[in-house]
């Protein structure tokens, strides 16, 4: 025990137990990240949005824009107030439907819109709509000027892309492995292996430092990160936001907690080699 002990102390041997220690907070948060989208997909479904929005329409907009399909655009433009005269519908359907607005029929459509005294904002909403300019903000703000019911119904109506169902599952497990590490590298790493904090070598103790981790990472990411980056994400129901990212913290504390006993950081053994410097 005392060689091993020896050997644990050595360059190699806390370079060795960095490395678990970090795969395992990601596995860690891997898991949390888990039940965190899970959570999401059952609470954005149940309230008519679609159990795939979180994956086919937040998460995806961090790297790239969020658009509906050309034929959506009537049903938008109903639940925007704009109703076209029956003279003019029968001209733009057909292009609606064939997902493909020709210039002819845009600047029609844009004359018959301005005919119809219809507000700026809303014009420059529709032009970037059929040009396919349409950004993520601009999107964001026309569904968060809907009636809940109207926007939930868009966001159900919205197509499920594999494309974009791919992008937010990797974005998504991406970051909760990275935050996993993170927290337990500084939980098991600095906290306990280099300051050696009593609180933090019992479970309720690495509880509580990941679940404050996890309250902080919703602050900044609801205030600072995503309506700079993603403001799709404010689409989604603050408090149940709120209460996914306490449910990380959970369930990556509890994963880190198993990862801390295996080295053993917890009350009862010696203090770990690990310190990250």
């Amino acid at each position: 025990m005392a060689q091993n002990a020896d050997r644990s102390m050595t360059p190699g041997g806390m370079a060795a137990m960095a490395r678990r220690v970090g795969i395992g907070g990601m596995a860690a948060g891997i898991v949390g990240g888990l039940a965190m989208i899970g959570l999401m997909i059952v609470v954005m479904g149940a309230q008519g949005s679609g159990y795939a929005s979180p994956l086919n329409l937040g998460i995806p907009a961090f790297v790239k824009t969020i658009t509906p399909p050309v034929p959506m655009l009537p049903t938008l433009m109903g639940m925007m107030g704009i109703h076209l005269p029956a003279s003019a519908m029968a001209k733009v359907g057909p292009a609606f439907a064939s997902g493909h607005i020709s210039p002819a029929t845009m600047k029609m459509l844009s004359a018959t819109l301005m005919s119809m005294h219809i507000p700026t904002a809303k014009l420059s909403v529709m032009n970037a709509l059929m040009t396919g300019h349409a950004s993520n903000t601009m999107m964001a703000n026309l569904l968060s000027g809907m009636t809940p019911a109207a926007r939930s119904a868009v966001m159900h109506a919205m197509p499920v892309t594999v494309a974009h169902v791919a992008i937010g599952a990797i974005t998504h497990f991406a970051l909760a492995a990275a935050l996993g590490m993170g927290f337990a590298m500084m939980i098991i790493g600095v906290g306990i292996g280099q300051l050696d904090l009593a609180v933090l070598r019992t479970p309720a103790g690495i509880l509580a430092a990941t679940t404050l981790g996890a309250v902080a990472v919703y602050v900044v990411n609801r205030w600072v990160i995503l309506p700079a980056i993603d403001p799709m994400m404010r689409l989604v129901p603050e408090g149940w936001f709120l209460v996914s990212h306490l449910l990380f913290g959970v369930v990556a504390g509890l994963g880190i907690t198993m990862v801390a006993s295996r080295e053993g950081a917890l009350a009862g053994h010696d203090r770990p080699a690990l310190a990250i410097a």
